[in-house]
């Protein structure tokens, strides 16, 4: 997976500055940009690791957003060019302050990478699984037995046994208490549909 860092700002001074800054320590492809309408000209990017920095009172348009979002793991840094006075600012999970020494933004650099590196771990811990295996944890989770879910996905008892087979292999999760949480987990069920009782 590459790495790619957007910097929209419109001072070219502060591009290049940041640019000079990321280009010194880290070995990732950087895009600078004036605006964050130019974005939608990269909204085709795939399987990237996206890190755009840009100005905290921006906007990235929902089209733009939803497109890089789907197919890449994205991050997005404010930045703050004064200190802030009120919330006035969205929230970011990142923010990079004007009075940032360059180490301090190498700093903030790696601390994003890791938080990406991290939950594309999780993601790809449920992205190992196939769509029938969800379907089976689902249906376990939910208290149903091998011949109910057979049944209700139209499969063979045999197959179940080694669909749940599978899952406890790739999981290292053997008992159903554990397979539920790990369904509430990653959103394959809510905990609403659970009954508490077929877990005793």
């Amino acid at each position: 997976m590459e790495e790619s860092v957007f910097i929209i700002h419109p001072s070219e001074i502060i591009r290049k500055g940041l640019a000079w800054i990321l280009q010194e320590y880290f070995s990732m492809e950087i895009t600078q940009l004036a605006a964050v309408s130019e974005l939608s000209s990269f909204s085709e990017i795939t399987n990237n690791q996206i890190i755009i920095i840009m100005e905290a009172d921006c906007h990235i348009p929902d089209e733009i957003w939803k497109k890089l979002k789907r197919n890449n793991h994205l991050s997005v840094i404010g930045f703050l060019g004064h200190e802030r006075k009120n919330n006035s600012y969205p929230a970011y999970e990142f923010e990079l302050q004007e009075r940032f020494t360059a180490l301090q933004i190498q700093q903030l650099i790696q601390v994003v990478r890791k938080s990406v590196a991290k939950q594309r771990n999780i993601i790809s811990v449920n992205g190992d699984l196939t769509v029938r295996e969800k379907d089976v944890i689902r249906l376990i989770a939910m208290g149903y037995a091998n011949k109910e879910i057979a049944d209700r996905l139209n499969i063979s008892i045999h197959t179940v046994i080694s669909h749940r087979k599978n899952i406890t292999e790739k999981l290292n999760i053997k008992s159903i208490s554990g397979l539920t949480v790990y369904a509430i987990m990653n959103s394959l069920i809510d905990i609403k549909d659970i009954n508490p009782e077929e877990l005793i």
